[in-house]
């Protein structure tokens, strides 16, 4: 539900309102936050769930314990996703590749401290993602508050944020349902892949799969935003080049 946040962002900015940018962001987060909470609630409740659908004990206990490590990451998403857009609207995409890799190689050693020095298990693999994503969250926010290259964007915290959240919610409401129906496609698998014979043997299976075709298909995906990026870019020069 965060796409919105980008066109917008990229038309602001190169229509030369730089304070809106700001204003998206807010309305955004908020948004996105609130979206959060229902999803927090389904987290919590994910045992039941699970074994509503059919799901063995097992494999409902073993993933109820992984999630609940998780609900604080929901939170970490809503943020960090506008403020990503928020950066790349402003051609800034060093600082947060760098605060990326930064948090990775920091989020390795957590995972292997928690996992297997303090034996939290699933749990603490889940628990060090929520602290990963909320370290790139207030670090990405520090390099917005400090830097001078964003001191006419981030003007600071605004009630105007808080007006026009409807019309944003339409907007980003299109571009929700298809980003989840995409991502659908593969959950189903997992849930389909919990009812078969030996359920634990075809979801480990299935989960090493996934992460190999994961980790390919980020390359796309890395193109892919570098594509939407260059587009986005040069229509802000375009429209800067016109009103000049």
């Amino acid at each position: 539900m965060g796409s919105a946040v980008e066109t917008l962002c990229g038309q602001a900015y190169g229509a030369h309102k730089y304070d809106m940018l700001g204003i998206y962001l807010q309305r955004s987060v908020i948004l996105l936050g609130l979206t959060g909470i229902p999803l927090a609630v389904m987290y919590a409740f994910s045992e039941p769930l699970l074994l509503l659908m059919g799901q063995s004990p097992e494999i409902a206990r073993a993933a109820s314990i992984f999630v609940y490590g998780l609900i604080p990451q929901i939170f970490a998403y809503a943020v960090n996703f506008p403020i990503q857009k928020f950066l790349q609207a402003q051609s800034l995409v060093l600082p947060s590749a760098y605060i990326s890799t930064a948090t990775l190689i920091l989020h390795v050693m957590l995972s292997w401290v928690l996992m297997y020095k303090v034996g939290l298990g699933l749990l603490g693999a889940s628990l060090v993602l929520s602290v990963s994503w909320w370290i790139i969250v207030g670090a990405q926010f520090v390099y917005i508050v400090v830097s001078p290259t964003c001191r006419h964007t981030w003007t600071g915290f605004s009630w105007q944020a808080f007006s026009g959240l409807p019309s944003f919610f339409k907007l980003s409401a299109a571009s929700a349902v298809m980003l989840c129906l995409e991502t659908w496609y593969f959950q189903v698998l997992v849930i389909i892949a919990g009812l078969l014979p030996n359920p634990e043997i075809a979801l480990d299976s299935l989960s090493i799969c996934m992460t190999i075709y994961g980790w390919v298909f980020m390359i796309s995906v890395g193109f892919n935003a570098a594509a939407r990026f260059a587009s986005l870019y040069s229509k802000a020069l375009i429209n800067i080049t016109i009103s000049c």
